[in-house]
């Protein structure tokens, strides 16, 4: 009877927070805090990213990986991630691109996405480690190319 009571709770305590999360997410306006969404998703196969979408504007950070994921689905690529994203409704984003070979010798082509609502600054700093927690084997001296930078 005491584990049914246990599973019970555990049970209600997890839709609830579940509901509150989602909830929350979704909301536009909440009190004087206005939120949004920003998200940019990858397409990668076997390690290596092959394509990346973004979007920026959107009511929530659900809507927007869904948009990023369905563009990305449409250009035919099958296996997608959300990679960064922001509940931000305004600031900057900072999309970076890199092509370097592993220490195996695979030439690997990486991608990272920044979001800042201070700064263009603070979103590429963003854009470099959201890329070195994705790509291990990247150094800062193999070098970026910036391919979006943008305010939204």
């Amino acid at each position: 009877m005491n584990s049914l009571k246990f599973i019970l709770r555990f049970f209600i305590s997890a839709f609830i927070v579940t509901t509150t999360g989602a909830i929350a997410q979704n909301a536009n306006n909440i009190g004087s805090f206005e939120s949004g969404g920003a998200a940019c998703v990858v397409a990668k196969k076997l390690g290596n990213s092959l394509a990346i979408e973004w979007t920026t504007g959107e009511p929530s950070v659900a809507q927007a990986i869904d948009k990023a994921k369905l563009a990305l689905n449409k250009q035919g690529y099958e296996y997608v991630f959300p990679q960064a994203n922001s509940h931000n409704n305004h600031g900057w984003m900072v999309i970076i691109k890199t092509r370097y070979r592993t220490y195996t010798g695979r030439e690997r082509i990486s991608y990272g996405c920044g979001f800042d609502n201070q700064s263009l600054e603070a979103a590429e700093q963003r854009a470099l480690s959201n890329l070195r927690s994705y790509s291990w084997g990247w150094k800062p001296n193999l070098g970026y190319e910036i391919i979006e930078k943008k305010q939204y």
